[in-house]
Order: structure tokens, then C-alpha cells, then sequence
């Protein structure tokens, strides 16, 4: 359960970036609900059409995969496509090498202290590695699904990056190496290329101390 997320916080990132010319599939195998898009550039093809020969192919050839590894994304992984990685959780478990992706990450909610858990602290202990639900509610943590404007703006990012239309700032940097610096090498992360979303770092700075 701590991974799940819904498609429909999905679907104002996919909306903004068929408006910006794009043609959005919506891809999977086994999926809880249909995606109520109005748009004919955004395709429900989980529900209509699904091949596994096209789950390949549309993975291998799209322009950049927006998901939460959830599996299929490791085909575009291995076809060096460009990749959000939104509701990202845990921590540690982070796809941190590709040079071209994104990512934001769940927060999480410590009940009893009415706080989130700064990064910081979230890999500074086990935390970082839960992997079952259990773990989490053991200690009262609540896994918090990103939010439709925090995938929305990361959509943005990624589509401007890739239109060559993106502007940095120097405050942007300065969180990314931040955030970056928390991590050490490990067996699971030896570099650490992939870029947490601006937007998310600029809103969520606090999270960095």
C-alpha cells in the first residue's frame, strides 16, 4: 500500500502536456480505474489496445516515461529514455544514475509530532529502506502520494528540459547538491546523476535541513 498512488493525481501533468502538443498512453497490466480523459492526445491504452508487444515498444520509443517504478519504466530505463520518477519512496532505493530523469519522492508524515520527516533524518535511519507497509505504521508514519500540482510542475520541467527551454537558478543548484550530499555510495547508489524537481526542492526546502 505504501506504493500505491492514484492515476487521477496523474491527470493534470498529462492534460498541461497534450496542451503543449504531446500524446500521452496511459500504460499498464492490471489497473484499478479507467482514466477520464477527455483529450484524444491522451490515451487510456491499459484499457484499450494493450499488447505486450506494444508495452515495449511505446516504452522503448516515448519521448519521456512519467510513472513511479512500478516495472514497466525499466524498459525505458534500458532504452536510455528520459524518466519521472514521481511517488518515489523509499528513499534510499532511489534510481539515482540516470543523467536525464527526475524525480520526487513521498513525504512522510510522523503523526505523533504532527511533522514530516526531513530527508535527513528519513536516511540518517532505517526508514530509508522500508519496504512494507507495516514498517511504516509501526512508527506512525504516514506515506504522503505527491500532489497533482507537485507532478504537474516536474511534467513541466522534464518537457522543458527537453525542448531546451528550461532555466535554472543558482538557488536551484545549491538545493540540488543539498539534497545529493545527504546520500553516501552504497551497493544500492555509486553516482548520483538523476535530479529531484525543482519546483518540489523550492517548496519543500525545509526538508533539506
Amino acid at each position: 500500500r505504501y506504493r500505491n498512488s492514484s492515476i487521477l493525481n496523474y491527470l493534470p501533468a498529462v492534460e498541461e502536456l497534450a496542451r503543449r502538443g504531446n500524446y500521452a498512453f496511459r500504460m499498464g497490466a492490471v489497473v484499478e480505474d479507467s482514466l477520464p480523459a477527455n483529450d484524444g492526445k491522451i490515451i487510456d491504452y491499459a484499457n484499450n489496445g494493450r499488447t505486450e508487444f506494444l508495452d515495449i515498444f511505446l516504452a522503448a520509443k516515448c519521448r519521456f516515461f512519467l510513472g513511479s517504478a512500478s516495472g514497466i519504466d525499466a524498459v525505458s530505463m534500458i532504452f536510455r529514455r528520459p524518466i519521472i520518477y514521481a511517488n518515489m519512496v523509499p528513499l534510499k532505493y532511489f534510481p539515482t544514475w540516470g543523467p536525464d530523469d527526475l524525480l520526487i519522492p513521498k513525504k512522510l508524515w510522523l503523526r505523533e509530532e504532527s511533522r514530516y520527516l526531513t530527508f535527513r533524518e528519513i536516511l540518517n535511519s532505517e526508514i530509508g529502506m522500508f519496504i512494507n507497509t507495516e514498517q511504516y505504521d509501526r512508527l506512525g508514519i504516514q506515506v504522503i502520494e505527491n500532489t497533482p500540482e507537485e507532478i504537474t510542475a516536474v511534467a513541466i520541467e522534464m518537457d522543458e528540459r527537453l525542448n531546451g527551454t528550461w532555466r535554472t537558478t543558482d538557488e536551484d543548484e545549491d538545493m540540488q547538491r543539498r539534497f545529493w550530499s545527504l546520500f553516501e555510495p552504497s551497493e544500492l547508489s555509486k553516482v548520483f546523476l538523476s535530479r529531484i524537481g525543482a519546483d518540489f526542492l523550492r517548496c519543500n526546502r525545509e526538508l533539506l535541513d
